[in-house]
């Protein structure tokens, strides 16, 4: 690794962490309607402003220890979790990509994915505020980074959106319209590789899901949110899903 490689790598990853405290925001006020942008960053429980030295991703947390300076609740550890997820894939999409802007693009469709997968977790709900514009920047992007593919990616995002809305038609309440609108972002990013993300998804969710039913954490007539599955399976797809498909195209 070069001295400026290695330079590229660490701005890269600290750009992820600021980003990663930004979706901790998001991830917060976005389901409640709120601004993104007024007020400042506050304590949920005391409404204090929180100061700029208490706002350093990761190492604040540490400081703090896990604790609010005003009213000493405890932070929760997902604040630093989500920071250092998103530090750690932007870094991924740079090594997998390298210099252009295609690794641009991944890393902020990675950020679009951390912030569906934990208001999903959270609320059962994929914002349209995020998948829609996503969605409509990532055929735009995708289309003019490779021009004479265009179609790949527009079949590929309207493929992928009408199977999921195919299986929530024949599947009632299994397959919400926020899967489906994800589906089509995913599509317009990933292009063939859509392919990939959706049978990791959908391996996932059943290897989990059952391991779930099984322990006894969820009944059958509970509702598991999909949408982490297919961010996870977007994540595995953009890295690696020209290697996999390659792969399978060999073995047959």
């Amino acid at each position: 690794m070069t001295v400026t490689t290695g330079y590229i790598t660490v701005m890269v990853t600290l750009v992820g962490l600021v980003v990663g405290s930004f979706l901790n925001v998001v991830i917060y006020r976005l389901p409640r309607g709120e601004s993104l942008a007024r007020p400042g960053s506050h304590c949920p429980f005391c409404g204090h402003a929180v100061r700029w030295y208490d706002n350093i991703p990761v190492l604040s947390f540490v400081w703090l220890r896990s604790r609010c300076r005003d009213c000493g609740v405890r932070i929760s550890i997902r604040y630093p979790l989500v920071e250092v997820l998103t530090g750690g894939l932007f870094l991924a999409a740079f090594l997998a990509y390298g210099v252009q802007w295609r690794t641009l693009e991944i890393a902020v469709f990675f950020a679009a994915l951390i912030a569906v997968t934990f208001i999903d977790l959270d609320r059962r709900i994929i914002p349209d505020k995020i998948v829609l514009p996503g969605a409509a920047a990532g055929i735009i992007t995708s289309v003019l980074l490779a021009p004479e593919r265009w179609w790949h990616y527009v079949v590929a995002g309207v493929g992928a959106a009408g199977f999921l809305f195919a299986l929530g038609m024949l599947w009632p309440g299994g397959m919400g319209f926020g899967d489906v609108k994800l589906a089509l972002l995913m599509g317009v990013v990933l292009g063939a590789g859509v392919i990939v993300a959706l049978f990791v998804a959908f391996l996932a969710g059943g290897l989990i899901g059952g391991a779930l039913l099984v322990g006894g954490v969820k009944k059958r007539t509970d509702k598991i949110p999909f949408g982490p599955y297919l961010s996870l399976g977007a994540v595995v797809a953009a890295l690696s899903g020209a290697a996999i498909l390659d792969w399978y195209m060999r073995l047959i």
